[in-house]
């Protein structure tokens, strides 16, 4: 009988660790009990030190830099240990992640650098994982992350195009045609109801973020040049019909949206409610303290 021996994850290390999601990741690691070290572009003995005597090797450096840091690092991972990136962007590493020799879990968080990961959502993509992939899912459920597995590289940066990239593209427009139109921006907050204020708040997020990370996370997809062009021929259809006065078009519109929502629109409706709600909550508490 053949013994298969493998080697249990306990120490990992984050190249770009010093930024703001490695930091975060850092400590969640080393809350349920893992060594963790951490290196960025100042220290390369550090990088060093971690390619040499972790088990798990994560990279978590800003996406323009993701595929010339790998190319550096690739060659000094040997086969006893496993590789993760954590880029928000697969198809520009996906060509060097092919016929390596080591494990990779190529990884997506679906969150900001956040102190409270509970209920977060991270995706595993399994390239050539082997033994210590259910290691690494084990990992992220201790962290109370929900994790979701897909299949390739080019499966998550289609869904991204969707959910990040029109997403984020959305409201850099919102934005831009809200500043445009020039109007008393404290009157718009002031008469806003929650609900409308909930979709400024949420420009505002993307819009107070990283400008590198978004302006990436739109640009360096191959994905959304399609998606983008349907959003805005979509766009130009739906303002047709309403230039033409055309109710009866734009009302079936709106239905067929709503019959295709509908596995899913009571669901969503509730959760719109509750942060409506809160909104309402943090507008009144915030006028209070004025």
């Amino acid at each position: 009988m053949t013994l298969i021996y493998i080697i249990m994850i306990e120490k990992i290390g984050i190249i770009g660790g010093t930024g703001k999601m490695g930091s975060s990741f850092k400590k969640k690691f080393e809350k349920i009990g893992h060594n963790v070290f951490i290196s960025d572009e100042t220290s390369k003995d550090k990088e060093l030190e971690i390619l040499n005597t972790c088990d798990w090797i994560i990279l978590t450096v800003p996406i323009d830099k993701t595929l010339s840091v790998f190319k550096s690092i690739k060659n000094k991972i040997n086969k006893n240990q496993v590789f993760s990136d954590f880029t928000s962007v697969k198809s520009i590493i996906s060509n060097e992640l092919n016929n390596c020799s080591f494990e990779i879990v190529s990884c997506h968080p679906l969150f900001g650098p956040l102190n409270e990961f509970k209920g977060q959502n991270i995706i595993t993509i399994p390239i050539n994982a082997s033994k210590k992939y259910s290691q690494i899912k084990d990992i992220f459920k201790k962290m109370h992350l929900n994790v979701t597995e897909i299949k390739t590289l080019d499966e998550h940066d289609n869904y991204m195009s969707l959910i990040q990239g029109m997403t984020h593209f959305s409201h850099v427009c919102f934005t831009t045609a809200m500043k445009k139109l020039n109007l008393d921006l404290d009157k718009v907050m002031e008469i806003c109801s929650p609900i409308y204020l909930s979709n400024i708040s949420f420009s505002s997020r993307i819009t107070g973020g990283d400008e590198n990370l978004y302006t990436n996370i739109i640009m360096d997809n191959p994905k959304n040049n399609k998606v983008l062009k349907l959003y805005l021929e979509t766009s130009k259809k739906l303002y047709d019909q309403i230039s033409n006065k055309n109710y009866s078009s734009f009302k079936d519109n709106f239905i067929d949206n709503r019959n295709y929502l509908k596995k899913h629109l009571s669901k969503m409706i509730k959760q719109s409610d509750f942060l409506v709600n809160k909104m309402a909550e943090f507008k009144s508490s915030s006028e209070g303290q004025k």
